[in-house]
């Protein structure tokens, strides 16, 4: 299973995202954005990373069985 191309997907949207939302600020630049911003965007961003981050444990736990599964001719 290969996790690179997901992986790189799910990191693009989020840098597209981050800088879209980061656009808004000249248009929309008051209480509630920054709310929306603390509680929507910040805390999506957060789960996005953590995703990654186990995307990544994920693909490196993988690589390691395969690698053992190949030395144990299984």
């Amino acid at each position: 299973m290969r996790f690179g191309t997901t992986r790189s997907q799910i990191y693009d949207a989020q840098k597209t995202a981050r800088a879209r939302w980061e656009a808004t600020v000249t248009d929309w630049d008051d209480g509630v954005r920054r709310e929306h911003g603390e509680r929507v965007v910040d805390e999506l961003d957060r789960a996005v990373s953590d995703t990654l981050r186990a995307i990544d444990q994920l693909a490196t736990l993988f690589v390691q069985i395969r690698q053992e599964c190949e030395y144990s001719g299984v």
